[in-house]
C-alpha cells in the first residue's frame, strides 16, 4: 500500500503547470513543466491499429488531446482517486462518449477486463505509460506484467442456443421507470420465464458491476436482455461487452424520446441491439446512428390495473372536465440549468421552442440547421453530448410548455380540475376558473381518478409529434372518455371519431367540450369501441408478444 496523499494543483495564467503531492508530510513535485509535456508527447504515440489505454490519466493533458483528435474509443486505467478529485478530471472526462473509465479493485480484475475488451473489439490495446505517474503505486506495474503474461490467452465464455423453447427466457434489466412492473406483470400472465435485476444505483463498482451481471447470465441463461430507455445500459460499454462475449443480444424499448439518450451511447450500435420505440417518427433517425434492427411498439395499458369502473368512485374527484399532467415549469428549469447556455441561445431558446413548436420537424437539431443555421455554431460549443442534449431537450420541454399552456386555457370556460405539479400556478390565473389537485399516484389513484371525469382532457407531449402517450389507452380501459389532440401515428391505433375522439387544434377545443359534455350516449358508445380495440390489440400482453416475436425472428 502507498501512503495516503494529498493533491494540489499550480497554475499560471490558467495553465496547468504542476500537480504536487503531500505524502507523510512531505511535499514533492510529481509533475513540473517536464510532466506536462511527457503527457503531451504520449498522444503522439498512438498506433492506428490498437486501441488507446492511458495508464494513470494523471493530469489529463493525454487524455484531453486524443479524445481531441480521434474520433474512438479511449481507455483510461486510473486508481488514483484523491488526484482525480482535486482535479475534477474524472467528472470532466467522463462526458464523453468514446471514454471508458476502468475502475478495477485489483491488478487481475483490470486486467480480465482489458482482455474482455480487446476480445469484444477484435483489436489490442497499446499502453501509453507515464513514469511519473507509475511511481504513485505498485497497482500499475503488476496489471501491465499479468497482462503481458496473460496476452495470448483467450477467456472461454459459455454459449448456448438461443429462443429454441416457445416462451423464451427474458434477463430484466430492471428500475424504478413505470413500465418494467407492466412487463413483468404480463411475463408472469404469459408464463414467459424471467429474472430481473435492480440496476438503480446511479454508480456501480466495475467488479461489482460485472460480477452481478455475468452470474445471472450463467445460473439463468437468457435468450435475450431487455431494459426500458437504455436504463442499466452503461455508458463506458461494460454491459455490452459482457453480451457479445455470451451472444447474448440486447432489446431496449424507448417509450421516451430515444434521440434525448441514445447519442450517449452511440458508439455501442451495434446489430446486436434492438431498439423498440414508441414513435415511428425515430426509426429513420435511429438507422442513421448505427443500428440496424429497429422496431415500432407503441406504449398499451395493463388491463389488470385499469379495470372498468361503474362510475365515479370517489365524489372528490367528480368533475366535468379534468386535466392529468405536468405543467413541465420545473422540467424546463433544470434543463435550461444543465446545458448552461448563455449569450445568444439564451435569450432565443424560447423564440426558437414557440418555432419548433409550430413545425413539423421532430429534430431539433436538423430545425436548427432549417430555421436557425446561425445558431449552429453557439450549439457545437456547448462541446460535450450531455450540453448539448439538455439544450435540445430544454427546446421540447418549453415548446410542450407552450402547447400544453395553449390547449388547457381552451377548457377553463368549463373550469377544469389540474392535477399535476405545482408550477400551474405561475402559469394559470390565480382565480376560480379552475380547480388545482397535486399530482396522483399512476398505480393507485388514477385508475379510480379518470371514470370520475365525464371528460379525461388531453395534449400531447412535443417529444412526439406523431405518436400517442399513456393517457390514450388508459382512460378508455377503465371506462373513462379522453378528449385529446390528433396524431397522425394513432389512425393505425384506432379509428379517430369512432373509438377516440379527438381535436385538430386549440381552437376547437370548446367546441367538442361543449359537444360531449351534452351528448353521454355518444361518449358511451366511443368508449365501449376504444376498450374492446384496446383489450384485443394494445394490452401490455399485446406488446410483449411483439416484442418477443420481433426478436426471436431476428436472433434466432
Amino acid at each position: 500500500m502507498h501512503p495516503r496523499y494529498i493533491a494540489e494543483t499550480v497554475r499560471e495564467n490558467d495553465e496547468l503547470i504542476d500537480i504536487r503531492i503531500i505524502a507523510d508530510g512531505k511535499k514533492r513535485h510529481m509533475w513540473g513543466k517536464y510532466g506536462v509535456r511527457r503527457e503531451a508527447e504520449l498522444a503522439e504515440q498512438l498506433e492506428e491499429d490498437k486501441i488507446p489505454l492511458l495508464v494513470g490519466s494523471g493530469i489529463g493533458v493525454a487524455a484531453l488531446k486524443l479524445l481531441e483528435k480521434q474520433n474512438r474509443t479511449l481507455l483510461i486505467l486510473d486508481q488514483e482517486k484523491e488526484i482525480l478529485a482535486a482535479s475534477g478530471l474524472k467528472e470532466e472526462l467522463r462526458k464523453n462518449h468514446n471514454l471508458i473509465w476502468i475502475n478495477a479493485s485489483s491488478p487481475e480484475n483490470a486486467v480480465r477486463h482489458i482482455m474482455e475488451l480487446e476480445a469484444n473489439s477484435g483489436k489490442k490495446i497499446q499502453l501509453l505509460k507515464n513514469p511519473f505517474y507509475l511511481r504513485l503505486s505498485p497497482f500499475y506495474s503488476q496489471m501491465e506484467a499479468l497482462y503481458l503474461e496473460q496476452e495470448n490467452v483467450s477467456i472461454e465464455f459459455p454459449v448456448w442456443p438461443k429462443f429454441k423453447q416457445v416462451k423464451p427466457r427474458i434477463l430484466l434489466l430492471t428500475s424504478q421507470y413505470f413500465l418494467m412492473g407492466e412487463i413483468v406483470a404480463a411475463c408472469q400472465r404469459q408464463g414467459v420465464p424471467h429474472m430481473f435485476i435492480n440496476m438503480d444505483a446511479k454508480e456501480m463498482d466495475l467488479d461489482h458491476f460485472v460480477s452481478r451481471i455475468s452470474s445471472a447470465i450463467n445460473t439463468f441463461r437468457p435468450d435475450f436482455v431487455l431494459t426500458v430507455n437504455h436504463l442499466g445500459v452503461d455508458q463506458e460499454g461494460v454491459l455490452n461487452t459482457l453480451l457479445h462475449k455470451y451472444k447474448l443480444p440486447l432489446a431496449s424499448w424507448f417509450v421516451d424520446n430515444p434521440m434525448l439518450i441514445l447519442p450517449l451511447y452511440q458508439t455501442q450500435a451495434d446489430s446486436n441491439t434492438a431498439i423498440f420505440t414508441w414513435d415511428a417518427d425515430r426509426m429513420d433517425s435511429l438507422s442513421q446512428m448505427g443500428f440496424s434492427h429497429i422496431f415500432h411498439l407503441p406504449l398499451g395499458t395493463d388491463q389488470t390495473r385499469f379495470l372498468p369502473a361503474k362510475g365515479c368512485g370517489e365524489s372528490r374527484w367528480a368533475r366535468e372536465i379534468s386535466f392529468v399532467g405536468n405543467s413541465m415549469v420545473h422540467k424546463t428549469a433544470k434543463r435550461l440549468e444543465a446545458s448552461g447556455i448563455s449569450g445568444v441561445l439564451a435569450e432565443k431558446y424560447k423564440e426558437i421552442a414557440h418555432s419548433f413548436e409550430e413545425s413539423g420537424e421532430h429534430s431539433v437539431l436538423k430545425f436548427l440547421g432549417t430555421d436557425y443555421p446561425e445558431l449552429l455554431s453557439e450549439y457545437e460549443n456547448l462541446i460535450t453530448p450531455h450540453r448539448k442534449l439538455a439544450f435540445e431537450t430544454l427546446i421540447i420541454w418549453q415548446a410542450t410548455l407552450e402547447y400544453r399552456l395553449s390547449c388547457v386555457k381552451q377548457t377553463l370556460e368549463f373550469n377544469p380540475l389540474i392535477v399535476g405539479d405545482n408550477g400551474w400556478g405561475e402559469l394559470l390565473p390565480n382565480d376560480s376558473t379552475w380547480e388545482y389537485h397535486r399530482e396522483l399516484s399512476y398505480y393507485t389513484d388514477l385508475p379510480r381518478f379518470y371514470p370520475c371525469s365525464k371528460i379525461n382532457f388531453n395534449c400531447t407531449s412535443q417529444q412526439m409529434k406523431g405518436a400517442v402517450n399513456q393517457r390514450v389507452f388508459d382512460v378508455p380501459a377503465c371506462n373513462g372518455f379522453i378528449l385529446t389532440d390528433h396524431r397522425y401515428q394513432m389512425e393505425k391505433l384506432f379509428e379517430p371519431g369512432k373509438e377516440i375522439a379527438v381535436y385538430n387544434s386549440p381552437q376547437e377545443i370548446p367546441q367538442l367540450v361543449e359537444k360531449y359534455l351534452n351528448d353521454e350516449p355518444a361518449r358511451q358508445q366511443i368508449v365501449k369501441a376504444a376498450r374492446k380495440r384496446i383489450l384485443a390489440e394494445h394490452t401490455y400482453d399485446c406488446r410483449l408478444k411483439v416484442l418477443i416475436d420481433n426478436m426471436r425472428q431476428t436472433y434466432q
